[in-house]
């Protein structure tokens, strides 16, 4: 394709409401960030593409499973798909989610943000000739990958939907055809709205993935790192040649590892948790000077001044014109911001610490009660060793008559009142000997 301001291959068409609505998993852009990382680290020549497996449901198409495919060159110079291998690589795929089944959607493959190239259209066309009628294809942008609307949060890729026109005429044109004359038609691609949509099995792996992102370290190509080696090591030669054996140069000697700084398990998962909520305090104020830098650039509002119109025009100091849309969703932005802090902070921590009172009185008469009952069973008991060693001395004791009731009440009128005061006593029942 050539850098010209307009794609050939794009088409011009007006959007409808026919274009399908796209879901997309993390997943996939984990599969496709791999097979980028393998693809530079290992030096390796040509294009990447892959497939992508969802489900379709009328015009709704989710993308939740991605593998490279294995590619070569045809007689013409082409790059295409390994039809066999990636026949049995499809079918592998089917087998293993059946539940529910997934089916081929789309693929995979890089490119500018321009769109699409003349080289994607080979495999375009053989997936759409043997697979799914019109694929979508995820096309994704390594250049825009370090740039400051990637780091606000905007994905690096856009996907595409396959449709087909006159090649003559417009994509509106309705010139009928003349004496059964079919036209010739012509692949275009058209831009589709995507979202992100993430189940529960995928946050275990996107939360993986990102715990060992803040331990990752960059690596340098293998050709690059080891010329370096080599010539590191040339120098190191002439260095020590020129010197006598007693004379030569003694290695540093490697220094112990200090034990106390190797992180922890722990220590690494507090520490991702504070790494995420970094990137997120670090992307609310990207957000929040992003909307300050956007009123400052508005003229000034018939509000604050009177004499000025309702609809004021953009001038040099003030270019942007008023956005209706976008200062309501402000609005509506920082009335929301009330229920998150609420305005009569005073009141409501007095409101939170009568709470909290309650609570811990609730839990202090609890345990009164359970201190109480455990006094009148050890007095309970402790009478009855008592007793036991009573009759013993005098030679016996009655299995009936072991026991006087005359403890039994001066036990009842001693804990009774204590017991219907905290609400031991569901009734006021009497303590005495009768339960043994």
């Amino acid at each position: 394709m050539a850098n010209g301001p307009e794609n050939p291959l794009l088409s011009t068409a007006r959007a409808s409401d026919t274009s399908p609505t796209i879901q997309l998993h993390p997943l996939v852009l984990l599969t496709i960030s791999d097979s980028i990382t393998r693809h530079t680290l290992r030096q390796q020549a040509g294009p990447i593409a892959g497939a992508i497996l969802g489900q379709q449901n009328g015009q709704e198409i989710t993308m939740e499973v991605a593998f490279q495919a294995k590619l070569q060159s045809n007689d013409d110079g082409e790059v295409v798909l390994d039809d066999e291998w990636f026949s049995k690589r499809v079918e592998d795929f089917k087998d293993v989610h059946k539940q529910p089944q997934l089916d081929l959607v789309g693929w995979f493959t890089l490119g500018p943000a321009t769109g699409p190239e003349t080289h994607h259209l080979p495999i375009h066309s053989r997936i759409s000739e043997l697979y799914t009628e019109s694929p979508i294809l995820c096309l994704f942008h390594p250049e825009d990958a370090p740039s400051e609307a990637t780091a606000a949060g905007k994905l690096p890729l856009t996907l595409y939907e396959s449709v087909y026109e006159n090649a003559t005429g417009g994509p509106n044109d309705r010139t009928m055809d003349i004496d059964g004359a079919s036209q010739s038609r012509a692949l275009k691609f058209k831009e589709l709205v995507y979202t992100i949509e993430t189940g529960e099995a995928e946050m275990i792996s996107v939360d993986f993935v990102a715990r060992g992102g803040g331990n990752a370290t960059a690596v340098e190509g293998t050709s690059a790192s080891a010329a370096k080696k080599k010539e590191a090591k040339a120098e190191e030669d002439k260095s020590t040649n020129g010197k006598g054996k007693g004379k030569q140069k003694e290695k540093p000697k490697e220094e112990a590892i200090d034990v106390d700084a190797v992180l922890t398990a722990d220590d690494e998962e507090v520490l991702s948790t504070l790494t995420a909520k970094m990137n997120a305090i670090r992307m609310l104020s990207r957000r929040i000077s992003l909307l300050r830098a956007y009123l400052a650039s508005l003229p000034p509002s018939y509000l604050s001044d009177p004499s000025l119109p309702l609809i004021p025009t953009p001038s040099a100091d003030h270019p942007l014109p008023l956005n209706h849309s976008i200062l309501r969703s402000i609005s509506a932005t920082l009335a929301r911001i009330n229920i998150l802090s609420p305005p009569d902070s005073t009141a409501f921590t007095l409101e939170s610490q009568q709470e909290s009172s309650d609570v811990q009185l609730v839990a202090l008469l609890s345990s009164i009660t359970n201190s109480v009952s455990a006094a009148k069973d050890f007095g309970r008991k402790s009478y009855i060793v008592d007793s036991g060693r009573h009759q013993s001395r005098k030679g016996g004791w009655g299995i009936g008559g072991g026991m006087s009731n005359d403890y039994g009440s001066a036990a009842n009128a001693y804990y009774d009142p204590i017991l219907e005061a905290t609400g031991g006593r569901g009734g006021g029942g009497k303590f005495g000997v009768e339960r043994w």
